[in-house]
């Protein structure tokens, strides 16, 4: 029996698409980490084999959060298709939708698996959604990223972005530009402290480019500060993509990492003109993210004269 590893924190990916009936299947149950320093790492459970997630890099489905103990839990998918779970003796316990599992539980597409402090969802995933989300991970796991969040470092500000903003001012291809702030942030490390503040920075990163395009450029902008730049989309769309982050990052479930926490983002927007450069253009769209903060935050705002 071949072994499936996860996605996410490994250099490695193994998903198996080889074997020709999954191939063929609309969508595949997939186990994703919906929090944490593993947050977006996943593992699909094929029909006849299991899933064992724990600390032991032996594990299909290896997490770093000292809650689990080393075989924590199992998901198996029997032939008939349906799919259950089963604690190995962990210190901390299995839960499904917060509900302490004894023996094996039937779970469904949908809920929420616990193990230690580590929340995982159980999803149906396509191809498609499969494929990007495997990118996002490879995306956030390269060299030479924001060591936090696993955005772009201000190097690409300084390096590549100039070329980029004279290669579309003359070829006449939109250029947009989001700027994005997390709302009260400072009041986030002061309440809950930092280590908090610097797991809710990396969800929103990994949330921003789960959103986006693989196409797009997601950089760590300053402190809470990020930024996304949006090639062959006017100012227009990217409003759309904005709501889009913007919402995402609204339905998150943000309590599992603080007591009634509540994170929003704002946004500003602005499209490359004509007749100015990089740094014009990311300034316009900083002070439409300044106008969002002071319009009460949690919006998006486009730069207007």
């Amino acid at each position: 029996m071949q072994k499936q590893r996860a996605t996410g924190g490994a250099p490695t990916v193994a998903l198996d698409f080889r074997r020709p009936a999954d191939r063929q299947a609309v969508a595949l149950p997939t186990l994703r980490v919906v929090g944490g320093p593993d947050m977006l790492r996943f593992c699909s459970v094929y029909i006849g084999y299991s899933v064992t997630i724990g600390r032991d890099g032996a594990c299909e489905l290896p997490l770093v959060d000292n809650s689990i103990s080393r075989r924590h839990a199992k998901l198996s998918r029997d032939h008939s298709g349906a799919i259950s779970v089963e604690d190995l003796g962990s210190t901390n316990g299995t839960t499904v939708n917060g509900r302490r599992v004894r023996g094996a539980t039937l779970v469904r597409p949908g809920d929420v698996i616990g193990v230690g402090g580590v929340m995982l969802r159980l999803e149906l995933l396509g191809m498609e959604e499969l494929a990007h989300l495997q990118r996002v991970v490879e995306r956030l796991n390269v060299a030479n990223r924001d060591p936090l969040t696993g955005l772009n470092s201000r190097w690409f500000l300084e390096q590549d972005l100039p070329e980029v903003a004279r290669r579309h001012v003359h070829t006449g291809v939109p250029l947009s530009a989001l700027m994005l702030d997390v709302d009260r942030f400072k009041g986030v490390n002061d309440r809950s402290g930092h280590p908090v503040g610097d797991a809710v920075l990396q969800a929103v990163a990994r949330l921003l480019v789960l959103s986006v395009r693989h196409g797009d450029v997601c950089v760590r902008y300053g402190g809470d500060e990020l930024l996304v730049v949006l090639p062959d989309c006017d100012e227009d769309a990217a409003v759309g993509v904005a709501e889009r982050i913007r919402g995402a990052v609204g339905r998150h479930d943000w309590e599992h990492y603080a007591p009634e926490l509540r994170v929003t983002v704002s946004l500003g927007v602005a499209e490359l003109r004509k007749d100015e450069d990089a740094g014009t253009w990311l300034g316009r769209a900083d002070r439409a993210l300044y106008a969002a903060k002071q319009g009460g935050r949690n919006k998006v705002v486009r730069f207007t004269d």
